[in-house]
C-alpha cells in the first residue's frame, strides 16, 4: 500500500513540475520578459517599449550617474556614482532637477535636489542583449531650458522616433539655475556645475555604454537651446576632450549672450543670492557654507528678485570662466580660445523665427506691448544682455533704427522677432561657426528649419494659435514625441520629421548627414560663405546663413572681440 502511495505521489509531483514548466513556456511565449543587464557597475532591470513603427526596444530609466549633490556635495562638482549589490530598478521615471520654468510663467516650484540622473534606450531587446556583435553609435541628449528649466523624462525626450534608426539613445539630468551655475570664481565655488554634470553623465557613458549595445568610440552629444550652448561649450573644453565623437548644436552655440557670465556678473549674483537668503557676504567661503545650508526650494524662489523687467534677465546664473584649478571646465572666455577647439564633425544651425520665444509674450498682449515700446531704451540693455556696456545709449539707438524704424505696426512687431532672432541665436551662430572654420579641422554642416509643421512651440510661448513662423524649438517634434503639441501631424510634417532623423542619425553614425541614407539634397560643408541646408518644403542649398544678424558684431558690446571692456575687479 506504501509503495502504490509513493508511485502516486511521484506521479503527482512530476505532473504539478510539467504544468509548471507548460506555464512559464506559455508565458515566455506571450509576454516579454523584462531586460535586465550586467553592467561595470552592477545589474540595472528595464523595461519594453515599442517605436512609433511598432519597433521593440528596451529602456533603462533614472539610472543613477552619480551621488545625489546634497549636504556638503551642493555647489561641487558631481562625485561618480558607486557600483551598486543587487539589481537597480531602471524603470522608474526620472525626477527632474529643482526648477521653475519662466517661459511658460510658471508660479509654482517642482522638481528635488537629487536628479543626478539618465535614461539609455537601445533597439537591443532581453535576447539580443546577450549577443551584441555589432555596438552602435550612441547619441546623448542635452535638454533646453536656459539653465533655468528641463529634463530628461520619456514623456519630453522619449526614443519613438530616433529607435527606429539603428542608434542608442542616453537623455540626461544636469543640475539648473544657482544649484547648477552658481560660482564665486575661486575655489569655493568655481562654478559651471551644470555643465560638469553632463560631462559627468559622458564618463558614465563610456564605462557602461558597451552593456547597453552602444559603442563608446562613436558618442554624438546633441541638445537644443542651451543644451545646444552646452554641446558647444564640451567642444571648447579640455575636460571633455576624447568623451564625445561628434556634436551638434540646435539654436544654441557657447557665444550666445545668455550662456556665459560677463566680467563681475558671476559673483555680485552669488552674493545677491546669500543676500536674498539671509547669508553672511563677508567672504566667498562663509557665503557658500551658509548657501548648503539653506532650503533648496528656498534658493530657486529668489529668481524672481533677480529681473529687471518681466524675467528679464533671464538667466541669471550661467557659465564661467573659471580659475585654472583641478577639473575646471572652463579656464578662458569662449572668444579667446580659438586654436584650443576640440574639433569633431559638428552640425549646427537655426529655426527661422527663434525670437519668439520672447517676442510673443511682448507682442500679443497689449499692455506689454506699449511698455515693452515706450520704455525701450530702459527694457533693451536688460534683455538683450548689454547692461554692462559703456555706451548703452548709442547702442540702443542703431538697435532701433535698424529693427524698429518702420512706422507700420506689423513691421515693428516683425521688428521685435528679428532682434530676438538675431541676438539670442543667430549673430552667436555665425562668430561661433566662423571660429570654427577658421581654427577647426573637421566639417562644420549649417542648416536653417524654414519648413512650418502644423504644431509650434509657440503654442507655449504665449500665442495659442502658434501663428508665429518657424519658432525657438521647433525642431524638436521632429526628434521626439512632445506631449503637449496636440494638433494631428500632416502627411508632409512626417515626411519632414522622417527626413531630419535621417540626416541627424545619418550624421551620429559617420559624421556624414548624407550617409548611409541617401536625401535628396547633397547638404554641402559650411565655407566662409556660410553655405546651409534649407530644410523648408524642399532641402535646398543656400548662402550666407544669418546674414541679417552681423549688425551685433559691429556693436560696442562686452564680448565682441573688438572691445576691450573689462570689469573693474579684472583689470
Amino acid at each position: 500500500m506504501r509503495d502504490i502511495s509513493m508511485v502516486y505521489y511521484e506521479f503527482l509531483r512530476t505532473r504539478f513540475v510539467l504544468s509548471i514548466v507548460v506555464l512559464l513556456l506559455f508565458h515566455s511565449a506571450t509576454c516579454e520578459i523584462d531586460p535586465v543587464i550586467n553592467t561595470p557597475l552592477g545589474l540595472i532591470r528595464g523595461y519594453h517599449m515599442k517605436t512609433q513603427s511598432g519597433r521593440s526596444i528596451s529602456a533603462f530609466t533614472s539610472i543613477p550617474f552619480a551621488l545625489p549633490p546634497v549636504g556638503n556635495l551642493r555647489f561641487k562638482a558631481p562625485v561618480p556614482v558607486e557600483p551598486w549589490s543587487g539589481e537597480l530598478d531602471g524603470t522608474k521615471q526620472v525626477p527632474a532637477c529643482i526648477q521653475r520654468n519662466p517661459y511658460i510663467r510658471q508660479k509654482e516650484i517642482v522638481g528635488q535636489e537629487d536628479c543626478l540622473y539618465l535614461n539609455v534606450y537601445t533597439p537591443y531587446t532581453s535576447n539580443d542583449l546577450l549577443e551584441i556583435t555589432k555596438p552602435l553609435p550612441v547619441m546623448m541628449f542635452i535638454h533646453g531650458g536656459g539653465w533655468m528649466c528641463g529634463d530628461s523624462t520619456t514623456e519630453m525626450y522619449g526614443p519613438e522616433y530616433l529607435l527606429d534608426h539603428d542608434v542608442v539613445l542616453v537623455t540626461t539630468n544636469y543640475r539648473l539655475g544657482p544649484l547648477g551655475f552658481l560660482s564665486t570664481k575661486d575655489e569655493h565655488c568655481p562654478g559651471n556645475n551644470g555643465l560638469k554634470d553632463q560631462q559627468e553623465a559622458l564618463r558614465f557613458i563610456r564605462k557602461t555604454i558597451e552593456s547597453f549595445g552602444g559603442d563608446k568610440n562613436s558618442v554624438t552629444i546633441f541638445g537644443e537651446s542651451a543644451g545646444g550652448a552646452s554641446v558647444h561649450y564640451h567642444m571648447l573644453s579640455k575636460t571633455s576632450a576624447g568623451l564625445f565623437h561628434k556634436a551638434i548644436s540646435e539654436s544654441g552655440t557657447a557665444m550666445v549672450p545668455w550662456a556665459e557670465q560677463s566680467p563681475g556678473e558671476a559673483e555680485r549674483n552669488a552674493y545677491l543670492l546669500g543676500k536674498f537668503v539671509g547669508c553672511p557676504n563677508e567672504d566667498s567661503k562663509s557665503l557658500i557654507e551658509c548657501l548648503r545650508t539653506k532650503d533648496s526650494y528656498d534658493l530657486i524662489n529668489t529668481e524672481f528678485q533677480f529681473y529687471k523687467w518681466d524675467y528679464e534677465p533671464m538667466t541669471p546664473f550661467k557659465a564661467v570662466v573659471e580659475p585654472d584649478l583641478p577639473g575646471a571646465f572652463l579656464t578662458k572666455h569662449v572668444r579667446q580660445i580659438n586654436g584650443d577647439i576640440y574639433s569633431v564633425p559638428w552640425l549646427t544651425g537655426l529655426t527661422e523665427n527663434e525670437g519668439c520665444l520672447k517676442s510673443v509674450w511682448i507682442t500679443t498682449n497689449e499692455t506689454r506691448f506699449q511698455e515693452f515700446m515706450e520704455k525701450f531704451n530702459m527694457i533693451a540693455p536688460v534683455t538683450f544682455y548689454y547692461n554692462s556696456a559703456p555706451e548703452q545709449e548709442k547702442i540702443t539707438k542703431i538697435i532701433q533704427d535698424y529693427y524698429l524704424n518702420d512706422p507700420n505696426l506689423e513691421a515693428i512687431k516683425q521688428g521685435i522677432l528679428n532682434i530676438y532672432t538675431d541676438c539670442y541665436f543667430a549673430y552667436p551662430m555665425v562668430e561661433a561657426v566662423a571660429d570654427v572654420l577658421k581654427h577647426g579641422s573637421s566639417p562644420v554642416y549649417l542648416y536653417e528649419l524654414t519648413y512650418r509643421a502644423t504644431n509650434s512651440f509657440s503654442q507655449i510661448f504665449g500665442d495659442p494659435e502658434g501663428n508665429y513662423g518657424v519658432c525657438h524649438a521647433d525642431d524638436l517634434m521632429h526628434l521626439f514625441p512632445i506631449s503637449f503639441l496636440t494638433k494631428p501631424f500632416s502627411a508632409k510634417d512626417k515626411e519632414v520629421g522622417n527626413l531630419i532623423r535621417a540626416m541627424w542619425t545619418n550624421f551620429a553614425k559617420t559624421g556624414n548627414p548624407n550617409e548611409p541614407v541617401k536625401i535628396s539634397t547633397e547638404w554641402n560643408m559650411a565655407s566662409p560663405e556660410f553655405d546651409y541646408l534649407d530644410i523648408g518644403n524642399e532641402l535646398i542649398m543656400k548662402k550666407n546663413l544669418g546674414s541679417r544678424s552681423k549688425l551685433w558684431g559691429s556693436l560696442p558690446l562686452w564680448y565682441n572681440k573688438h572691445v576691450n571692456y573689462r570689469h573693474p575687479d579684472e583689470l
